[in-house]
């Protein structure tokens, strides 16, 4: 678990859908089975927390924001930030993704051979989100930020053996020296911009004046300044890591099968005729979303997440008794024998419309029920933008012995990075 808690996942998950085994006096349930994450995701989603490890993992940095807070606090923060995550908002923000990904493509002509992917795709996810947040950010500096994130979650991420404790959520989490001075920096940034933003009085349709608009309907009261910062952090760090690391993974895979990379990039050519993405042209990049899709079910950004039963209940039928764990194992349903055929192979046609699964429950890169992930929508037109704009200019292709092992910390990425060798299409 603490070298990769994906390793945790026995071969039985993947051809079963629930294994139940005793722990510290409770039992952890395994779950990789589209019923069952459906009863403990949305049917009784009400009788789930989050697992108390997890909430100990991102309090210290993310307090009580939308991706730890519970009940009408958790409620009243999804409510504010929905407006934000519409489609036609997104759509708006096309444009900003394309100037963001015709820089990445630019840097990325400029590297020496092999390059890491990965930093130019990070700082392409980072500067897509900053003008979502903040339209025109005035301390918003995307290396230091960018560097700031990782150390936060890289000193977060890890597995201690003291996790596996059966601690309460409360239960102070400790921060190296790294990770401290790292959410400093986040916190300076983001104070600064809402404080320039308050004393300015300019308003801007972007997700910071969501925050600080928002009322509760019961009081009438605001968030408070240290809650909005909490809101962004976690927008920033959520909103750029996973959008990241997808393309990460689909460069990969397109990189090692070269006939799916031409079928893409000629549908890109066909589409795009050499220009930039534009809102109209999203819908039209068919196979380069089914891409993506499949990219997502053999490396779900979040493979595995932890919730905790607060009361007695049922997953499928089987009784479940309060402060039971369940392990929510997308990786293993996305890689199920039961519901995929040749579950390991890369194949986006299972994404087609004659292919694509029929049940919702059997595919979920974003999770599902009242939680699922806010940003889902946005993640996928930036992903397609900056990947098409990428297989546009470039052909991509694997470096020989580099060992790919992909690790779980918070999110689900390559160890150490993913170097490819890049040559330009034109």
């Amino acid at each position: 678990m603490r070298r990769n808690p994906v390793e945790l996942l026995p071969v039985e998950a993947f051809e079963f859908t629930r294994i139940s085994v005793p722990f510290f006096g409770r039992t952890v349930h395994t779950i990789s089975g589209p019923e069952e994450m459906k009863a403990v995701l949305l049917d009784d989603a009400d009788a789930w927390r989050k697992s108390p490890l997890v909430i100990r993992m991102l309090r210290p940095v993310l307090g009580d924001s939308i991706l730890t807070a519970h009940d009408d606090s958790w409620r009243r923060q999804r409510k504010a930030l929905q407006p934000g995550f519409v489609k036609a908002r997104i759509l708006d923000l096309v444009p900003a993704m394309a100037e963001a990904a015709d820089r990445v493509s630019a840097f990325v002509g400029q590297a020496s051979q092999p390059a890491d992917v990965t930093p130019a795709l990070n700082e392409a996810a980072l500067s897509v989100i900053e003008n979502a947040l903040f339209t025109q950010a005035k301390s918003f500096n995307r290396a230091i930020m960018r560097k700031a994130v990782e150390d936060v979650f890289e000193g977060l991420g890890r597995t201690r053996y003291s996790d596996l404790l059966p601690l309460h959520e409360a239960t102070p989490r400790l921060m190296g020296r790294k990770a401290q001075r790292a959410r400093q920096v986040l916190r300076k940034a983001l104070t600064g911009e809402i404080a320039a933003r308050r004393l300015s009085g300019d308003r801007h349709e972007d997700l910071l004046q969501l925050l600080l608009d928002a009322r509760d309907p019961d009081t009438g009261g605001g968030f408070s300044d240290n809650d909005v910062r909490d809101n962004l952090i976690s927008l920033v760090a959520a909103g750029h890591e996973t959008t990241a690391i997808a393309l990460t993974w689909a460069l990969y895979l397109l990189a090692i099968d070269p006939e799916t990379q031409d079928r893409a990039a000629a549908e890109i050519d066909s589409v795009l005729s050499g220009g930039p993405v534009t809102k109209e042209s999203i819908a039209k990049l068919v196979f380069l979303r089914q891409v993506l899709e499949e990219t997502m079910r053999l490396y779900p950004p979040a493979p595995m997440i932890g919730r905790r039963a607060i009361r007695n209940t049922q997953i499928a039928e089987r009784q479940v008794k309060r402060g039971d764990i369940a392990l929510v194992a997308f990786y293993a349903l996305q890689r199920h024998s039961r519901y995929w055929d040749n579950p390991d192979a890369f194949d986006p046609d299972r994404f087609s419309p004659e292919r694509r699964p029929t049940d919702p429950w059997v595919y979920r890169p974003f999770g599902g029920g009242p939680r699922a992930c806010i940003g889902s929508g946005f993640a996928m037109t930036e992903a397609i933008v900056i990947l098409a704009t990428l297989l546009r200019d470039y052909r991509f292709a694997p470096v020989h012995g580099h060992a790919v092992n992909p690790v779980m910390t918070i999110t689900f990425r390559p160890e150490g990075g993913l170097p490819l060798y890049i040559t330009p299409r034109q």
